[in-house]
């Protein structure tokens, strides 16, 4: 066995994390007084067919509480209801019915961060994995193989790797290459950013060009990779310096050794992070079309923010 896979951690600050995960129930946190002031703002009528009654801050409450506790759409319809029942001091409250909310999913904006849009100075890290859409379980597919009616999508996800907290996220079909999708997350937001981590999947020299010398390019160049002496004397070919340096380090010592000394391990946090999210909300989307899926993944997403401001433990390795 490895000398790493013997390392062992304890987290120093469970007592606090453990009141942080009985936090993360508490309807206290979607049900803030603002939403409840705005929800009693709206006047219980006959519903008008295609009026908007709703304004988008009530449907993503609503929309977060259902993924939040795996309900279905009429489920979460009757549980919300019924939280109101139970607050007859609120008054009457209409609830949206479970076709208003399928209907609102499709397009509804989700901000999952600011902090990427704003400029700030970020350390980030982008991978992706795959959410099932349809189709046979593992169980079957181990038994008796797969077959073509299993779908899936890709969800990549950026999140900043000094905080853990995800900035932005994509939705696109399991065909995409994961460089292209990363250049559209990123497009027009690179200026600020000082480091970008990604595995092989991103040593892409579009993607590379698109980065710029500016961004510390910590992206491993495959087992086969060579230099490009031409940059010296051609500026468009500029970008890759870096990667040049990846190449010239890893033949003179070891990948194993560039990878310790460039942090291209803290990148292991974005598995991290697509961990807890399959742990959480399950390797399974919900919803079959595909803006609803993109809605879904977002609010999942800002989910994941929402525990991660609650409070994360704080481990250390044990000697």
């Amino acid at each position: 066995m490895s000398e790493k896979s013997n390392k062992k951690y304890r987290v120093k600050n469970w007592s606090e994390y453990n009141k942080n995960l009985c936090k993360r129930g508490s309807l206290t946190v979607f049900l803030t007084d603002d939403v409840i002031k705005e929800w009693k703002a709206i006047e219980p009528k006959k519903k008008v067919v295609g009026e908007k009654t709703y304004p988008d801050t009530i449907i993503e409450c609503c929309q977060r509480i259902k993924n939040q506790f795996h309900l279905r759409l009429r489920q979460a319809q009757g549980f919300i209801g019924s939280i109101f029942s139970l607050m007859p001091a609120l008054g009457e409250i209409s609830v949206p019915d479970y076709s208003t909310l399928c209907r609102r999913q499709d397009g509804l904006p989700v901000e999952v961060s600011k902090r990427l849009a704003n400029g700030e100075n970020l350390h980030i890290g982008i991978d992706s994995t795959g959410l099932k859409v349809y189709g046979e379980g593992e169980w079957k597919v181990r038994k008796h193989g797969w077959s073509k009616h299993r779908t899936w999508m890709k969800m990549s996800i950026c999140m900043d790797l000094d905080t853990q907290e995800i900035l932005a996220v994509e939705l696109t079909g399991n065909d995409e290459a994961d460089a292209p999708v990363a250049k559209k997350i990123l497009e027009g937001k690179t200026k600020n950013i000082e480091s970008f981590s990604g595995d092989g999947a991103y040593d892409d020299f579009c993607f590379r060009e698109f980065l710029g010398n500016e961004v510390n390019q910590i992206i491993p160049p495959p087992k086969n990779a060579v230099t490009h002496p031409e940059i010296e004397n051609d500026p468009k070919m500029a970008y890759l310096k870096q990667r040049n340096d990846a190449v010239n380090t890893i033949h003179e010592t070891s990948r194993d050794e560039w990878k310790e000394k460039s942090g291209y391990h803290k990148r292991s946090l974005n598995e991290v992070v697509m961990y807890r999210y399959k742990t959480i909300f399950g390797e399974k989307l919900s919803a079959r079309k595909t803006k609803n899926q993109e809605t879904e993944v977002q609010l999942n997403c800002k989910l994941l923010n929402v525990y991660c401001d609650l409070g994360m433990p704080v481990s250390y390795k044990v000697d």
